[in-house]
């Protein structure tokens, strides 16, 4: 709704681009411009994955690693701000795993290219595991080219809360061009 408000999808990706990056086409993502993305103010954290909603999935995927890749590191200023309760190091785990939540206290998540070829969360109790795997991912790997969900094509940059809540496995195939055309059907954009 919100984008129709702006004047289409089109438009509100368009001033979402404006939100992190300069007039000049580079980057703002690490704080300081009172206009653009700021990583250290919580309630903005989400924004590189509006471009799902879009159905500009692919700058999601860059833009999530370029803030991994320019505001978080190793040492004491490794994250952005103060942590609050984890919340910037959540932000982290959630990029470097691929996935992150669509909604506070829901289980749909928002697709992007996980960092590491593979990754397992086993949860407690008698769940089963969830398996991430991404055998391509690297720094020039980000883009996301398909994804399977337990072995089956999955067409959207989004899941339903079924796949957290049930464990099973996820796959990406990755590679170092944005696809433009994958999990951009109007119909299959995350509600």
């Amino acid at each position: 709704g919100l984008a129709e408000a702006m004047g289409g999808r089109e438009r509100a990706a368009a001033r979402l681009d404006g939100f992190f990056h300069k007039p000049d086409g580079s980057w703002s993502v690490r704080g300081g411009d009172p206009l653009r993305y700021d990583p250290t103010n919580e309630p903005g954290i989400h924004a590189p994955w509006l471009y799902n909603a879009l159905g500009q999935p692919w700058k999601t995927q860059e833009t999530v690693r370029q803030i991994v890749a320019t505001v978080y590191g190793t040492g004491p200023k490794g994250l952005p701000g103060n942590d609050d309760l984890g919340t910037m190091s959540a932000w982290y785990v959630f990029a470097a795993l691929g996935v992150y939540p669509q909604a506070p206290g829901r289980a749909e998540a928002l697709l992007t290219g996980p960092l590491f070829p593979r990754a397992v969360i086993a949860p407690a109790g008698q769940r089963r595991a969830l398996t991430i795997g991404a055998p391509d991912a690297s720094d020039s790997h980000l883009y996301v080219h398909a994804v399977r969900v337990n072995g089956r094509p999955h067409a959207t940059s989004w899941l339903d809360g079924s796949f957290l809540r049930q464990g099973g496995s996820l796959s990406f195939d990755l590679a170092d061009r944005p696809d433009t055309t994958w999990a951009t059907d109007p119909g299959g954009l995350p509600r």
